[in-house]
């Protein structure tokens, strides 16, 4: 009986990568990397933004609340339209008091600078504007409030609200 053997010779298929095939994988592997790293060092330049410009939000709400919460016109003397003789923005009595208040750093009610956000700069105008519609109301009864914040990392925020004489 004969039997037939069969050696198992390596073919050149399975000899495995040449180095030009190794040489192209690392290409490309090298540009796919460079890609991607430069989408994250991007997003890490940007990434305080979002941070800054909701600290500007927060910082214009807290202004037009203390400036809403005040009367429409000055309780003790006749209104001048900004502040009156001697009042401080502690003393603050009416809205129109605010009128062209400029503050270089956040600050609170007091007056007192915020630490940590003096790099923002706030301008605040109160101005009369008529409401037209089913029931107007003269510029002499409604003023628009707009606050003005700016940082040298975001574009100008402007928060913009109406008191009306009621």
């Amino acid at each position: 009986m004969l039997i037939k053997r069969f050696a198992l010779l390596p073919t050149k298929s399975s000899s495995g990568f040449t180095l030009l095939e190794v040489l192209i994988t690392i290409v490309v592997l090298s540009i796919a990397a460079t890609a991607i790293m430069g989408v994250f060092i991007n997003l890490g330049k940007s990434s305080a933004d979002p941070m800054i410009q909701q600290q500007a939000t927060s910082i214009a709400e807290a202004y037009m609340e203390e400036i809403l919460s005040k009367s429409f016109a000055d309780p003790v003397l006749p209104e001048t339209g900004g502040p009156e003789a001697g009042e401080l923005r502690s003393t603050y009595n009416d809205i129109q008091d605010y009128d062209g208040l400029t503050d270089a750093g956040a600050r609170n009610q007091n007056n007192q600078l915020i630490a940590g956000l003096s790099a923002y700069t706030v301008v605040i105008t109160v101005t009369g504007r008529a409401l037209t519609g089913s029931a107007s109301v003269p510029a002499t009864d409604s003023m628009r409030i707009d606050i003005s914040l700016s940082h040298p990392a975001i574009s100008t925020l402007t928060v913009s609200g109406f008191r009306t004489n009621y």
